[in-house]
């Protein structure tokens, strides 16, 4: 739903004959509305300190760091990752069995519930594939993440020096 079909249905509640309806309509109209259209709270995850580090050179791989806070009793899990800066992107795992720890393709990762997800360098992470431009210190860009359940949210992403 819109805001412009929340609209749409306040309107309607003027006109669905009588006072007492008219408001219940409305109130209705107001929770469905305020939890499609109000942003990233309603969905009960919170995506926040996303960053990468800065890059001089075109066509590498970075990796995106950021915290994800899940709100509710249900698990969510991170399917896609598009950012305007990549061609690509790849959810990792660093997998720290037999030998020198390494980096694993997953088809997501798992939020669970009532939890907070940091993505680094030694866990979870989304590595950034072939940068399209250089990125410097201070820039800024919104990258979408995708969740199962959760649906699509925006995020601003910083970039910052190497830590």
């Amino acid at each position: 739903m819109t805001r412009e079909s929340c609209g749409d249905l306040a309107w309607r509640a003027i006109d669905c004959g009588g006072p007492l309806r008219a408001s219940l309509y409305l109130i209705a109209v107001a929770l469905v509305c305020f939890g499609q259209v109000a942003g990233a709270r309603c969905k009960e995850l919170i995506v926040s300190d996303g960053w990468v580090q800065a890059a001089d050179d075109v066509g590498i791989d970075i990796p995106l760091f950021l915290t994800i806070r899940n709100e509710v009793d249900l698990p969510d899990a991170l399917l896609r990752v598009r950012c305007p800066v990549t061609n690509f992107s790849e959810k990792h795992i660093v997998d720290h069995g037999e030998g020198a720890p390494a980096m694993r393709s997953i088809p997501s990762i798992p939020i669970p519930s009532n939890s907070t997800v940091v993505l680094n360098a030694r866990e979870y992470h989304v590595m950034l594939l072939q940068t399209r431009r250089p990125l410097a210190v201070d820039d800024r860009f919104v990258c979408v993440l995708v969740f199962e359940k959760a649906g699509a949210i925006e995020t601003e992403v910083e970039v910052r020096r190497s830590p």
